[in-house]
């Protein structure tokens, strides 16, 4: 009997904690944009694209120029993800598959800085290039 009223309760905390997280995960706020997309484009997009886009005028010239451009460019990709939430995403196709288009470019270009690989970087010129005019001829 005793071990009855065990599973019993045993049963019943675990499903008020259930509810206690579903519920606490409906009121949890989500991610919300605190910048404009003007902004988000002025002073962490159009810094980082340019970092690249210019790279051959201005390449790395020490260690910490090379982390001061990974930071960038990490930068640079994490805002790509930051256009898909709600508050900046303008729609669920297009505007999507062009931010998927930056943070593809952006994360080669990531990853091309981590390892100092110079000539990955200009390459990726077009890439990047592509992806911003693209969203620019639909969006802008």
């Amino acid at each position: 009997m005793f071990r009855y009223f065990r599973l019993k309760l045993r049963s019943g905390l675990l499903a008020g904690m259930l509810l206690a997280a579903v519920g606490y995960a409906a009121e949890a706020p989500g991610p919300v944009a605190i910048g404009s997309i003007n902004e988000l484009m002025l002073k962490i997009i159009q810094p980082g694209s340019d970092a690249v886009f210019y790279i051959s005028r201005n390449p790395p010239q020490s260690d910490a120029d090379w982390e001061q451009l990974e930071a960038t460019v990490l930068m640079l990709a994490e805002s790509a993800n930051l256009l898909m939430l709600p508050g900046y995403a303008r729609d669920q196709l297009q505007w999507i598959n062009e931010s998927k288009l930056l943070r593809d470019a952006s994360a080669a270009a990531y990853n091309a800085a981590r390892t100092k690989n110079l000539s990955a970087l200009e390459e990726l010129n077009n890439d990047l290039y592509s992806s911003c005019e693209s969203c620019h001829e639909a969006y802008r």
